[in-house]
């Protein structure tokens, strides 16, 4: 006798999707995380002029709208061969950085640490039970907000980044503003790291599902290497390539129920190459925030890599340090930037082909573009919650199937579900952008 579950809305995430599970005599046959909706940016932008597409992907999200800007912008320097500044550079991951600290607060106090404190009402019951730890949490997503709007001169949907450099002149007044903000981060997340950390730990934890081989997959980028890299669950490299052999290596597959594809590696196949992307993969890069002498004084580190302890809840620890690490990173950053060398003449009649690959705080962002005559002929995006929609979709059947009473799902299998989805902080606009 078949059975069908469904769960409906996904709720706390950004996004629209839901849950259906169809059981069949005990066993769970099916378990799909469905999206359904529908965007079409890799369609409306075919024929747009260059100089209007950063600014119009950038509507994609308004949670990671600068990092779909500058993902755009290296994508059309490195089509049409543009030098930028250093210190354009690294103005432009401040801001992503930035971006990093707003959405991490979001998704880690508002929308996951719920579930482990017993606030099933969210922010409102945080900010009744704990108003402290709310207003401090919310102070993180402020500073980070604020850092985008002193750069970008807006919070959400930046105007200021334009091809080759700045559209609006940068002030040393602002870095100023900006060091102050990021060096409140550093102390506040510090400071909640510390206080917080022990309630990610749970005897309800989620093991990743043992037979299921894990691929993370992280851009060195911004920190370093300009190259993916896949790493195993211990640490170990599995695989390297560059931005221009991306394509080569990854590819994607549709399926009639969901509107958002599944990337894999092509060597590996479907499903042995499903990847996962964002704040657990980058704790395994050499030059990342595990290898920052500060981070490890931090509490719950020794969750991360080469533990036992390893288990989805793994993604929020990495989120809660991502902020202080993110903050480290900006004041850094701060240090050798020139804002006289933020402009330059670029000409954007040419033709080519560019990739443009940045950590967005969720995880890898990649957009390709073929461009003919400034104008574009070829889009195409893959953005982190891509990457990870497979594996959100193995984690929920194999919840599902511990937590199975009489061909009906659990209360308690009904929570890990809810939970597990939170925790992979999925965007669903990017998704089917």
């Amino acid at each position: 006798m078949s059975r069908k579950i469904l769960l409906k809305k996904a709720t706390r995430i950004e996004g629209n999707a839901q849950v259906n599970i169809e059981v069949d005599e005990g066993r769970v046959r099916v378990a799909r995380f469905m999206v359904q909706d529908f965007r079409g940016f890799e369609r409306f932008l075919k024929g747009r002029q260059v100089e209007f597409v950063p600014h119009l992907v950038s509507r994609i999200c308004g949670l990671c709208s600068a990092s779909h800007q500058v993902a755009s912008l290296k994508a059309i320097e490195d089509a049409m061969s543009i030098n930028v500044h250093d210190s354009v550079h690294k103005l432009r991951d401040i801001i992503v950085l930035a971006e990093w600290i707003s959405s991490h607060s979001l998704s880690y106090f508002f929308l996951t640490m719920p579930d482990f404190i017993g606030a099933s009402g969210g922010l409102f019951e945080l900010m009744k039970t704990q108003p402290d730890l709310a207003r401090e949490a919310l102070a993180l997503r402020k500073a980070g907000q604020d850092i985008i709007k002193i750069l970008g001169k807006r919070s959400i949907h930046p105007v200021s980044l334009g091809i080759g450099g700045f559209l609006m002149p940068v002030h040393d007044e602002d870095l100023e503003e900006v060091h102050s903000l990021a060096s409140e981060v550093k102390s506040i997340s510090a400071r909640l790291i510390r206080q917080v950390g022990s309630t990610i730990i749970s005897n309800d934890s989620i093991d990743f599902p043992p037979e299921q081989n894990l691929n993370f997959l992280t851009y060195g980028g911004p920190v370093g290497l300009d190259e993916f890299q896949v790493y195993d669950k211990q640490g170990n490299i599995k695989m390297r390539f560059s931005r221009e052999e991306f394509e080569q290596n990854v590819s994607e597959m549709r399926a009639e129920w969901s509107l958002a594809k599944f990337p894999f590696l092509n060597s590996l196949g479907f499903p042995e190459g499903i990847m996962l992307v964002g704040p657990l993969s980058r704790s395994y890069l050499d030059n990342g925030f595990m290898s920052d002498a500060d981070i490890k004084d931090l509490p719950l580190t020794g969750l991360l890599i080469n533990s036992n302890a390893l288990t989805l809840e793994s993604y929020d620890v990495c989120r809660l340090i991502e902020i202080f690490w993110a903050a480290k990173r900006i004041l850094s950053h701060l240090e050798t930037i020139d804002v006289n060398r933020l402009t330059c003449d670029s000409d954007t009649k040419v033709s080519g082909k560019g990739i443009g690959v940045i950590e967005a705080p969720r995880g890898v962002l990649v957009h390709s573009y073929l461009i003919n005559r400034g104008c574009i002929e070829r889009l195409r995006l893959l953005v982190a919650t891509q990457f990870n929609n497979a594996y959100i979709n193995l984690i929920i059947k194999d919840i599902a199937e511990k937590n199975l009473s009489d061909s009906k799902l659990t209360e308690k299998g009904e929570r890990l579900i809810s939970r597990s989805i939170r925790i992979f902080d999925p965007c669903l606009s990017c998704a089917t952008h």
